[in-house]
């Protein structure tokens, strides 16, 4: 008879047992981790993060400059337009230095969807794809390691830490330059330059972005010849001219046949510019020196390393890395110097990739690579924290602007530099209100005498300025003659403005109303 009961197992004996280490999987698993930590993907995503972070850490105004303002305003109107609003009572492309429907319109969408702040972090997606770029192009010439240091050293400077957080065409245009020049040099490597026609649509997208991007066109072309020369000799010239064929084609056929307008833009901001703001060649190249010295120093060490193998190359790459600086040290200018220094990064760190790589190879220069890395990163803290601060927060004036807007709603505005503000009050205001003191058109006139008649008349109703255009001055004549007692406009406001703490001004406001916003010294 069998019986119902079951005796007790031994303790442990149905209980699943430790799995026994295989000793041939523990090889697997040691080579897939090195594969994880020696492939390119790992360290470019800790780089990214790093951008991410300087991006946060590094102090910044939350209102908008001039430019952010002008462009992100503008993006705007162009939707609206394309949605069917009103059209655009002023063309951009007249005076902007890329086209009007390109960066900005992608600077207003990102607006749309999370404000100045978003506008600004679409150029930092703009410059970690560049810096991505950098690392391709390096790694094709020197090697990954090299690659990896050399966007590393990109990352970290002070003008790309200043793009990387700057709503403007900078960011776009350097993007689409080094993704061009990382196909290029790759394509000459693998096929012969056989992707020659989509090298040149990228280096068009770099201009069209801005005009300036121009600059790269030679290099580029410069670049695929020296990595192809020893190969394909001649056939490589005739394959690079046709990357310059390709963009000069693309852009005359896109502006010659849709945009005509953006001609005058292109020749008032590039090629026939005036200069806006002059400065010594010694001034320029003392700038140069403070910005992005350290970098250039690194490079040109570099290149003494691989002069005597590749000279052409060598050559190409520090032209490459000083050819906008020494533009501007050219015509005189010093607008914008501190963002167009970093365009020539994308060459100089390849070099400074270059020569890191060789330090960090050896165990007892490690620790110097390392140093260096890190004295790069305090410099661009440093002056990406001065750069994005250079100019004065108007949070306390936008403040009172709204308060008098609202006292004076529909009326016309006469205002200075206002771009920052046509943006943010662009919910309580309409772009017909503004009026800047550049260009005034009243009664069939224009000039002072426009000035003069639009006041007597009481056009305006707001006035305000702070003193940086040539008009200014007698505006404020203008504004000041006869009784006091009889003067329509009265002063309102007297707003300071600061700059890294020091004041630099103010913005002084009129209105017809005499209730006063701020103390009036």
């Amino acid at each position: 008879m069998t019986s119902l009961i079951e005796l007790p197992t031994p303790l442990g004996r149905d209980l699943p047992l430790e799995p026994t280490p295989d000793p041939a999987t523990e090889p697997v698993r040691a080579s897939r981790l090195r594969r994880f930590w020696t492939s390119r993907w790992p360290w470019l995503a800790i780089i990214a993060i790093g951008q991410v972070v300087l991006s946060r850490v590094v102090p910044k105004h939350a209102t908008a400059f001039q430019d952010e303002g002008l462009y992100i305003f503008m993006g705007h109107r162009v939707i609206d337009q394309l949605l069917g609003g009103e059209r655009l009572f002023e063309f951009p492309g007249a005076y902007f230095s890329g086209a009007p429907a390109f960066y900005p319109v992608l600077a207003a969408i990102a607006d749309n969807v999370g404000g100045l702040q978003a506008a600004r972090d679409l150029s930092l997606i703009f410059v970690i794809v560049t810096m991505i770029g950098c690392q391709g192009l390096t790694e094709r010439l020197f090697g990954r390691l090299a690659g990896l240091l050399g966007a590393a050293a990109f990352a970290v400077c002070g003008s790309v830490i200043y793009l990387s957080q700057w709503a403007t065409f900078d960011a776009l245009s350097m993007m689409f330059a080094a993704l061009a020049a990382w196909l290029a040099v790759s394509s000459t490597k693998r096929d012969g330059l056989l992707l020659a026609p989509l090298v040149g649509v990228l280096l068009f997208a770099a201009i069209f972005a801005k005009y300036a991007g121009a600059m790269y066109v030679p290099i580029v072309c410069g670049l695929a010849v020296a990595v192809g020369w020893q190969r394909y000799r001649w056939r490589i010239v005739w394959r690079s001219a046709f990357i310059a064929a390709t963009t000069v084609i693309v852009f005359f056929f896109v502006v010659l046949i849709w945009g005509r307008g953006l001609l005058p833009g292109l020749s008032q901001t590039t090629t026939a510019r005036h200069v806006l703001n002059p400065a010594t060649s010694v001034q320029l190249l003392q700038q140069t020196a403070l910005w992005v010295g350290p970098w250039l120093l690194l490079a040109v060490v570099g290149a003494a390393f691989r002069v005597r193998r590749q000279p052409l190359l060598v050559t190409v790459l520090l032209v490459g890395s000083v050819l906008a600086p020494l533009q501007q040290i050219h015509i005189g200018e010093a607008t914008s110097l501190r963002k167009h220094v970093a365009f020539g990064l994308i060459f100089a760190c390849a070099l400074v990739g270059d020569l890191l790589a060789r330090l960090a190879r050896r165990w007892f220069l490690a620790p110097l690579a390392a140093a260096i890395l890190v004295g790069l990163t305090l410099h661009g803290m440093h002056f990406g924290g001065q750069f994005l601060r250079a100019y004065p927060e108007d949070s306390a004036f936008q403040r009172v602007l709204r308060q008098v807007v609202a006292a004076n709603p529909g009326k016309p505005m006469l205002t200075e530099q206002s771009s920052a503000q046509r943006y943010e009050l662009r919910d309580i205001t309409t772009p017909r209100q503004w009026n800047d003191t550049y260009v005034f058109n009243y009664d069939g006139v224009s000039g002072l005498e426009a000035y003069r008649r639009a006041i007597d008349d009481h056009y305006f109703g707001v006035i305000y300025l702070n003193f940086t255009t040539a008009e200014s001055h007698n505006i404020v004549k203008l504004l000041s003659a006869g009784d006091p007692e009889r003067r329509y406009y009265h002063l309102v406001a007297q707003v300071p403005g600061y700059i890294n703490g020091e004041q630099v001004g103010y913005w002084l406001v009129w209105t017809p109303q005499t209730q006063r916003y701020t103390p009036i010294r």
